[in-house]
């Protein structure tokens, strides 16, 4: 992704958003986008929170007109 497409910002309305209040309790987060790129089940992403880098994999995709969204669960954490 190019920082400097006006299209895709990460965390803004028109990127990508992470909800991670489930992190801790559940293990999960939830990945939103409006990026025409769907990631498919099983897919890897790193998430940062609180100084620990948390790989998640997607465990469940929804698909709305405008988006996407994907439940990804924690597989590994690093300091």
């Amino acid at each position: 992704m190019s920082f400097t497409d006006t299209g895709l910002r990460p965390f803004a309305e028109s990127g990508y958003e992470i909800l991670d209040d489930d992190l801790e309790a559940r293990r999960e987060v939830t990945i939103w986008s409006v990026d025409p790129l769907v990631p498919r089940l099983g897919d890897l992403f790193i998430v940062e929170r609180d100084g620990l880098i948390h790989d998640v994999v997607v465990i469940e995709i929804a698909v709305f007109r405008g988006g996407w969204s994907a439940v990804c669960r924690v597989v590994e954490v690093y300091e």
